[in-house]
């Protein structure tokens, strides 16, 4: 009796997922971080230096994750404690103990792709929710992902 089939991932070149990882990902990311950058000076106007800070690290934290995923560097856990964040990570351990490749981390390519594409919009959100504590709302982000 044959086993399941293997999950799709980004290790096959001009695969759905392959595709996905390298074009679809990174275009998200850069839409994200444009709106960022494009409303920071109403960010600024609403909630001062506090809130541009904020804003900045939220840029910050998207195109550090754009890079480590289109590097294709180890999946790392989630910091930020939110009521998901061990579920997450608890996650991210089992992906680490099926690994039986390379440095035994899951990396973007390699890892399922819909558990590479979930783990992103987790960090997006890991990432706006920290500018939203400084009230403003992340309804031009959801309007990009649609």
């Amino acid at each position: 009796m044959a086993g399941p089939p293997a999950f799709l991932s980004g290790r096959d070149v001009g695969s759905f997922a392959y595709l996905t990882i390298k074009d679809r990902i990174p275009q998200i990311l850069t839409k994200a971080i444009d709106t960022l950058h494009r409303h920071k000076s109403e960010f600024f106007e609403k909630h001062g230096e506090k809130g541009m800070e904020a804003e900045k690290k939220a840029i910050s934290l998207l195109s550090k994750l754009r890079n480590e995923m289109q590097t294709d560097k180890p999946i790392i856990p989630l910091v930020e404690k939110f009521a998901d964040t061990d579920i997450w990570n608890q996650y991210l351990e089992y992906q680490q103990s099926l690994l039986n490749e390379g440095d035994g981390k899951p990396r973007w390519f390699y890892s399922p792709w819909l558990f590479v594409e979930c783990y992103m919009y987790r960090r997006i959100h890991e990432a706006v929710i920290q500018r939203m504590t400084h009230g403003k709302r992340a309804a031009n982000l959801e309007e990009q992902m649609s």
